[in-house]
């Protein structure tokens, strides 16, 4: 399987359009006033299509740059405003926030090969087509989830709890790296 596009809304077509086109896509379908498509340098696709309106967006739209601190002063310099200024992340991203015209997230990022191999990654492809001779390490650690119950959770700390003057109270160990804030 192959994730094909993603298609998000819009309700001002032509703001829309003029936004991802700065971002740097190339529009490769025009229907206005209702659906454009849109390439990346690589060759994955994302679109818009006319709505009413967008309510409160629960996916956030990434979109990765090699060189994410120029793309985002150019972008910046051309009048796009962000809502966070690159910054490096705990799992290993360094990320930019700004939205678009319709209020969408945005991300542009840099993840280099924790992308893809993040080293709580829980199957690393060894035998992916293009990775045979792949010497990376990254992704080759096995998960907490990986281990039995009794390695990750030992009967006497089953779970931690802060001294009560202050503290708060963590049930969450091991800390689960995906959780992103």
């Amino acid at each position: 399987m192959k994730l094909n596009q993603v298609t998000v809304g819009c309700v001002d077509y032509d703001q829309s359009a003029a936004f991802y086109r700065q971002l740097g896509l190339t529009q490769i379908v025009d229907s206005p006033p209702r659906y454009a498509r849109f390439e990346t340098p690589s060759g994955e696709t994302f679109s818009i299509h006319a709505v009413e309106k967008v309510g409160a967006p629960t996916t956030m739209i990434y979109f990765e740059c090699d060189d994410l601190d120029q793309k985002v002063a150019d972008l910046q310099s051309a009048g796009l405003t962000f809502e966070t200024e690159p910054t490096d992340q705990n799992w290993g991203w360094r990320e930019a926030q700004l939205r678009d015209p319709a209020g969408n997230p945005v991300c542009l990022f840099y993840g280099g090969d924790n992308r893809r191999f993040p080293p709580w990654r829980i199957n690393p492809p060894t035998n992916e087509k293009g990775n045979e001779n792949d010497q990376r390490t990254t992704g080759a650690r096995k998960h907490n989830r990986q281990r039995p119950a009794t390695q990750r959770r030992p009967a006497a700390r089953s779970v931690w709890l802060a001294y009560p003057v202050g503290g708060a109270i963590n049930a969450g160990w091991p800390h689960d790296p995906h959780r992103h804030r």
